[in-house]
């Protein structure tokens, strides 16, 4: 029998708090008035979130000739938007890390999958030109927490979704739907609500399964639709409902992609999987 809403809103309200520190760097980088100073006298008080900032300003894919040591000299290169996504994904990785049961993830493997989504994520609107870029990475991290709320109710019912769903080829999600009431992209929605995000983010997790449902980012959750289907076919899969949640063509149609742009995009992530520092 689906469960009520009230009963998955207990639970999303039983998640632990994001980090506060993290959380201030967030609402502090909404505002384009910020300053570098006032970013690194938060940002400072938080040494794993210091040392990620100045990891991020000196990974070859900023190509830097020189070392940045200076905290505040990374905030000023990172820019806004980048040091957001930082903040993000330190605020959220000790929730990503967790196993979750009901989706057969191996401790690590949500975040392994999350993080690698929101790299694709943001590798796809470069290659597409469109202008959602370090949203879309923050978006590609946060896609799949609502599976933090639905493992619970499939601990004990996932091997009877399994295989439902391989005698249907309905997609998973959609069987979530049906026999708990409520998907994990939704129950995602409503924990991003929850954290007070922006209606762009709540949007894009909520939809990224039926991005083009969505009714004021179809684009944005449309390219989270793809770099989440691309990380699962590179196999670093976010649980054994990833490979029955296939890319829809109609989103491909939307973005303009064809099978060749999509194999390209993939090779480019295979750079990340052979770098054993990438997902720590």
């Amino acid at each position: 029998m689906p469960v009520k809403l009230e009963h998955v809103l207990r639970h999303v309200r039983d998640l632990p708090a994001l980090s506060e520190t993290a959380m201030r760097v967030i609402d502090l980088t909404k505002d384009p008035e910020t300053s570098a100073k006032e970013l690194e006298l938060v940002i400072r008080q938080d040494l794993a979130l210091t040392a990620g900032m100045l990891r991020q300003a000196n990974s070859a894919y900023y190509g830097y000739e020189r070392r940045i040591s200076s905290l505040q000299e990374a905030i000023v290169l990172l820019g806004l938007q980048v040091i957001q996504g930082i903040a993000m994904s330190a605020a959220v990785a000790p929730l990503l890390k967790l196993k979750l049961v009901g989706y057969d993830i191996d401790q690590e493997g949500l975040w392994k999958h999350s993080l690698l989504t929101a790299i694709a994520a943001k590798q796809l609107c470069r290659y597409r030109k469109l202008p959602y870029g370090d949203v879309a990475f923050v978006a590609g991290l946060l896609h799949d927490i609502g599976k933090l709320i639905i493992t619970i109710y499939l601990q004990e019912i996932g091997d009877y979704m399994l295989k439902k769903v391989t005698q249907s080829k309905v997609p998973y999600v959609e069987f979530e739907e049906i026999v708990i009431g409520y998907n994990h992209a939704t129950v995602g929605g409503f924990l991003a609500k929850a954290w007070n995000l922006p209606e762009d983010l709540v949007e894009a997790i909520s939809y990224h399964h039926a991005p083009l449902k969505a009714q004021n980012h179809t684009q944005l959750a449309s390219v989270i639709h793809v770099a989440n289907g691309m990380v699962s076919l590179v196999g670093v899969v976010g649980g054994v409902d990833s490979f029955f949640n296939p890319i829809q063509p109609e989103v491909l149609d939307l973005l303009e992609l064809k099978e060749s742009d999509l194999k390209l995009l993939m090779a480019e992530l295979d750079k990340y999987l052979v770098d054993p520092d990438f997902f720590n």
